[in-house]
């Protein structure tokens, strides 16, 4: 044993390999032959039919769940309360507008977030009509299906796929359902249109080489098919097939079909009792098994002859994928060393290799993380992304409340003309990390940079309360000292108030952005909360931080005229306003870090839009009418031309120009049709816009957007909850009432006792 153990370790693992090749040449090879062509054959017919209960396992999933997505639309269209009021009312322009443009509306909506392209039709039984969006309002004897309306078997909160061909003229698929959805017969029947075609693509995209499917109604009609002439498809619907979609055979069976012989497979779909079937050509199964059968008995001889050869040649030929592993990883092998060894030690050196990418991906977190959360503040996530992406990843910020700390450099063009635009981003990494370092000791926190200059820092707290809220403005306080003592300019820091959960974040954002447009009439190197700001400093204070936010909003609309218009009315307000030339100064760049955060959110830099530094020719004009000439003639000609030539997506444009017309007419009766008219664009256009830059729609866009200003008037006015109500465009203050207690979770005036502070209100 200690003999064959010392002779064995000398042996690499090519030799070995070649020893063993010799020895199992010996053994009695025709015996062999025999064994691997019957083992074979057998293979290659189980092969067969594993592929085909394979193809048909595919075929029945997709069909069911295609089926079932189909059939959950309509469950909710069905149940749809605008659809059922609908039915039971009818479509009338002068009585039911409202209800059947809603009902359009949400029919339109679903056929556009299905994943499967259909057309609805609805049957109002009491009335004699049919709405369809392919036919229009009709009657019901000038509806093609309205035998099926008829005759069709309705279920009871359950639905009916008629196949295609079961009427004369049906080339479609029909999905039948009761309105209301739980009621039957019900008082209206919804049919779901949909093409064929659908199944036909998805089985021809099935690579099956020369097989033929079939998809089966229960009365033996085909559905779809693939790779079938025309006569094997009338074939298919005779007598021909009528035992196995009658009956499926639990095992494969050979039939003759269209004068050949085929390996036959059929399974009945417990679902929609369909049966599937797919058959093989005989022939070419024959054809594998014959060469397999010349191959065979060929090797038999040819090993018998030559045997000692192919044992030489069969271990080279073995370790040919050990030689490519080798080459591929580098690493060469001399004649008395065992590469099995050299490639074990290869795979434990790519195995370290590997944890040590994992830990520098782990370290790019943070960053990506930062990303998000920017993108968030921005208003370029949707909730629902937002959630995905953080449950993925992990949530920084723990707590049910959230708080946002705006934190800006006093003199942004000192800052921008002393230092550089590398220094500037080593000074914003330096500074960021001081921050977190100063309320990473009382709060989970994280901190991003919005633009040059500006650091959002957002906390998690698990509690808001007066401690609280004394808490965070040490930690302002702090920040401030701590930027003046090691880096030489000052900051100024507006924190807002506390906001449940991380939906909050984006009006923490906002407050605390408005919050720090104050800093021009209160001073530099200053903690600003909403306590802090007199009445007589924002009423003076409040329409200059309006009119400039006007004047961006025209400029994204594209409408420059209205933004000079404004710019005029902002010279008007700043002399009444302000005390002096440094805060009248500061006001106007308040609109320029206004405007350089527009250029930011289309994706460009300031630097591709002025020539020269703003903030560096601002501060050097000396009256207001060098400054608003300048703006006019320089900055904002600069910014038409720019949004001319730069390639800015039509989409995003046109997003931008629709949210610029929501802004200025929020206080006016809007819909997404008034809307496409202004603009001359589809309402696809826009929904498509709204969609895919913010995954939402108009009409909630628009609700979210009222809320928010009902939510702004709430706490810095004293307007009645009526005039709210009227100047929202709302029709009564009990709808009103329960659009804001569902959209922020309280009633307005209940939000107005809890965010309101005394002494706050004008």
């Amino acid at each position: 044993m200690n003999l064959y153990r010392r002779f064995s370790g000398m042996l690499t693992f090519k030799r070995k390999l070649l020893a063993v090749i010799v020895v199992l040449s010996i053994a009695p090879i025709p015996l062999f032959g025999l064994f691997s062509y019957y083992t074979v054959s057998r293979s290659v017919e189980e092969e067969v039919d594993l592929n085909h209960q394979m193809i048909l396992a595919q075929i029945e999933n997709h069909v069911d769940t295609f089926l079932q997505s189909l059939g959950k639309s309509s469950l909710e269209i069905a149940s749809n309360p605008s659809v059922e009021t609908s039915v039971r009312h009818g479509i009338s322009i002068e009585r039911y507008l409202a209800e059947s443009t809603e009902m359009m509306d949400t029919l339109q909506k679903y056929r556009s977030l299905s994943d499967i392209a259909f057309d609805v039709s609805v049957v109002y039984h009491q009335f004699g009509k049919v709405y369809s969006n392919l036919y229009g309002y009709i009657d019901l004897e000038q509806f093609p299906y309205r035998e099926i309306v008829r005759n069709s078997p309705l279920k009871y909160n359950g639905f009916v796929v008629v196949s295609p061909g079961t009427y004369p003229e049906q080339n479609e698929i029909l999905v039948v359902r009761p309105i209301p959805a739980t009621s039957l017969p019900g008082i209206g029947t919804l049919l779901l249109h949909v093409n064929p075609d659908n199944l036909t693509v998805f089985l021809k995209e099935l690579n099956i080489g020369q097989k033929i499917l079939f998809i089966l109604d229960e009365k033996g009609k085909v559905v779809a098919a693939s790779n079938a002439t025309a006569a094997e498809y009338d074939l298919a619907s005779s007598v021909r097939l009528y035992e196995f979609w009658k009956q499926s055979p639990n095992r494969p069976s050979q039939i003759s079909f269209n004068h050949k012989q085929y390996d036959l497979s059929a399974q009945r779909s417990a679902f929609t009792s369909w049966t599937y079937v797919i058959m093989t050509p005989t022939a070419e199964l024959n054809r594998k098994l014959n060469h397999i059968q010349q191959a065979t008995f060929g090797m038999v001889v040819l090993l018998s002859a030559i045997w000692v050869v192919l044992a030489v040649a069969g271990s080279n030929r073995l370790y040919v994928p050990i030689q490519r592993l080798l080459s591929i990883f580098g690493a060469g092998t001399s004649a008395r060393s065992d590469a099995i060894q050299t490639l074990d030690q290869q795979l434990r050196h790519m195995m370290a290799a590997n944890k040590q990418l994992k830990v520098q991906l782990g370290e790019q977190l943070p960053y990506w993380r930062e990303g998000v959360f920017l993108r968030l503040l921005r208003g370029e996530m949707s909730d629902q992304e937002f959630r995905r992406q953080t449950e993925h990843y992990g949530f920084p910020l723990e707590g049910q409340w959230m708080c946002v700390c705006m934190v800006e450099v006093d003199r942004l063009d000192e800052f921008q003309r002393v230092y550089s635009k590398k220094d500037r981003s080593l000074i914003a990494y330096a500074l960021s990390k001081l921050i977190e370092e100063i309320s990473g000791d009382r709060f989970s926190s994280i901190t991003v940079i919005p633009r040059s200059g500006q650091y959002a820092l957002m906390l998690g707290i698990d509690r808001w309360n007066d401690d609280t809220e004394s808490a965070v403005r040490a930690v302002c306080d702090e920040i401030r000292v701590k930027v003046a003592q090691y880096f030489p300019f000052t900051v100024s820091v507006s924190m807002s108030g506390g906001k449940q959960q991380y939906g909050g974040l984006i009006d923490g954002y906002q407050e605390a952005q408005m919050l720090m447009g104050y800093r021009l009439l209160l001073g530099t190197d200053v903690t600003i909360a909403r306590s802090d700001i007199p009445t007589s400093v924002r009423s003076s204070g409040r329409p200059l931080i309006e009119t400039s936010k006007t004047i961006v909003h025209s400029i994204a609309q594209g409408d420059f005229p209205e933004a000079e218009r404004q710019l005029g009315e902002l010279m008007r307000l700043v002399p009444t306003s302000v005390a002096n030339k440094e805060t009248a100064l500061a006001m106007f760049a308040y609109l320029i870090g206004e405007l350089d955060g527009f250029i930011h959110e289309l994706g460009y830099e300031p630097e591709q839009f002025f020539e020269a530094d703003l903030y560096q020719s601002l501060y050097g004009f000396s009256s207001l009418e060098d400054v608003e000439r300048w703006l006019k003639d320089t900055v904002f000609r600069s910014i038409r031309e720019k949004l001319s030539t730069l390639q800015i997506g039509k989409q995003k444009r046109l997003l931008q120009q629709v949210l610029a017309y929501i802004h200025e007419r929020y206080d006016q009766d809007l819909s997404l049709q008034g809307a496409a008219d202004f603009f001359g664009v589809s309402t696809g256009q826009i929904g498509r816009a709204f969609k895919d830059e913010l995954d939402t729609n108009f009409s909630h866009y628009l609700i979210e957007y009222r809320i928010g200003k009902a939510k702004e008037w709430l706490v810095h006015t004293d307007m009645p909850i009526k005039e709210m109500t009227e100047r929202l465009r709302y029709t009564t203050v009990h709808n009103f009432t329960r659009i804001f207690t569902k959209t922020v979770g309280m009633p307005p005036a209940t939000y107005r006792k809890t965010y309101r502070q005394d002494g706050m209100m004008s």
